[in-house]
């Protein structure tokens, strides 16, 4: 019986363990609406505190882009004409 109990409680640990080491589900980045213009910035860290790259879509649907990207982002949308 002890062993079991010790068998069980072993597998219960090694499944929380894994499910606490798991990655995050992934966020999708929101779409570029029609008639807005779009801003996609990025940073080198979660803090947010060092803009590393990013582009702007304006309302006359070009694109502007500088430095590089990364998982850390900020999406901004403003609606055209206004």
């Amino acid at each position: 019986m002890p062993r079991r109990l010790v068998r069980a409680l072993a597998l219960v640990f090694a499944a929380a363990t894994i499910s606490a080491l798991a990655p995050a589900a992934a966020q999708a980045i929101p779409a570029c609406k029609a008639n807005y213009q779009c801003t996609h910035t990025y940073y080198a860290t979660a803090d947010r505190d060092l803009p590393i790259g990013g582009w702007t879509r304006f309302c006359d649907n070009t694109v502007d882009s500088w430095g590089s990207s990364s998982r850390y982002i900020e999406v901004t949308q403003a609606r055209c004409g206004s």
